[in-house]
């Protein structure tokens, strides 16, 4: 019997059958209060936690370290342009909503399409079942599913977000291990989601062998948001805003948070920003701040900034007592224009 593997999305084949609590406080600084996440200063021998998991106090579940602290969810290229992008310009979806992705290159490439799921896995999206050839031709703009082809993906529960990387290169480079790969459906999935961050990023500028051009890549980000319009009140653990054109989108690495667990925050912007405030407001009304005095963060534009970053010595992490927080952020565009979006999350018992 197959394994059965649940994804963020979820394929669809056209033709065949398919079938409250109390409120809590987030509270800057080192506490002992409860009903609250905390930030905390960081010890010496964490600061390299954005690379893995953690066995003390502080550690996440197993899927919310995979999927919020894979170095893969970081990684930005500009080699040359390419752009991702969903057919909501928002990038929200309801559960049960039909996706389609649309790529575009301007120089010849070899793409990979990677889903970084809510839930920990990777899964290879393109090349696929259907287009085993990787090439795309310059200004070509490609979309999955493309026209004719007999499935669909449609966005699937629980809520939350799935990080989408397009991958492409200038070479037909090998930028996945083979026999890391498992066949499942129309799809492949990463068995060992380590080593695929690590063969990635092994990814170098070195020209392949018989060929005299260096290698060039780059990498477009997506973040896809699913929402529940059934429970609408319920925590979704991410927030968007549309601005001059284009948007901001924040996500926790979780929409729910057991004691002791880790709080990351995600940021995507399509233009260059600066992080201005980060707050939480909880059932008091007051407003805390969640950044460490003095803190510089710039937001690249099309570059997923992750917070605490690797080098910092502070961190977000979920304190006792049930509860629902809302987590407040502003950025300021290059132009001056202000841009404030939040999120809801849940600590749980």
């Amino acid at each position: 019997m197959k394994k059965a593997v649940i994804f963020s999305f979820v394929v669809v084949f056209l033709l065949a059958v398919s079938g409250v609590g109390a409120w809590a406080d987030v509270k800057a600084g080192t506490t002992t209060a409860t009903r609250d996440i905390v930030l905390e200063e960081a010890e010496e021998e964490e600061s390299g936690e954005n690379e893995g998991g953690n066995e003390e106090k502080g550690k996440g579940t197993d899927a919310q370290v995979k999927a919020g602290l894979l170095n893969i969810a970081e990684m930005h290229k500009d080699g040359f342009g390419v752009t991702l992008t969903s057919d909501h310009a928002d990038g929200v979806y309801n559960i049960g909503d039909k996706i389609v992705l649309t790529f575009k290159s301007e120089a010849d490439a070899y793409l990979t399409i990677l889903d970084f799921t809510a839930g920990g896995q990777i899964l290879v999206l393109f090349p696929n079942k259907w287009v085993e050839n990787n090439k795309v031709l310059a200004g070509q703009e490609i979309s999955i599913p493309a026209a004719g082809q007999k499935f669909a993906m449609k966005a699937g529960g629980p809520v939350g977000v799935d990080v989408i990387k397009a991958i492409a290169t200038n070479s037909d480079v090998q930028v996945l291990n083979p026999d890391n790969q498992e066949l499942v459906g129309p799809f492949t999935i990463l068995k060992d989601t380590k080593i695929a961050t690590r063969d990635i990023l092994l990814v170098d500028d070195d020209a392949p062998n018989g060929q005299e051009e260096p290698l060039k890549w780059s990498v477009a980000s997506l973040a896809v948001m699913t929402k529940d319009p059934e429970n609408a009140e319920k925590p979704t653990g991410f927030g968007v805003a549309q601005s001059g054109g284009g948007s901001v989108k924040i996500w926790t690495n979780g929409t729910s948070f057991l004691e002791g667990e880790l709080v990351f925050l995600h940021i995507l912007s399509d233009k260059p920003a600066k992080l201005v405030s980060l707050v939480n407001q909880g059932a008091s009304k007051k407003e805390n701040n969640l950044l460490p005095e003095g803190l510089d963060i710039s937001v690249a534009a099309g570059e997923i900034l992750v917070l605490p970053r690797k080098d910092d010595k502070w961190k977000l992490v979920a304190a006792a007592d049930p509860g629902k927080d809302t987590i407040k952020c502003k950025l300021v565009a290059e132009d001056g224009s202000e841009i404030e979006l939040s999120l809801d999350v849940l600590v749980e018992e």
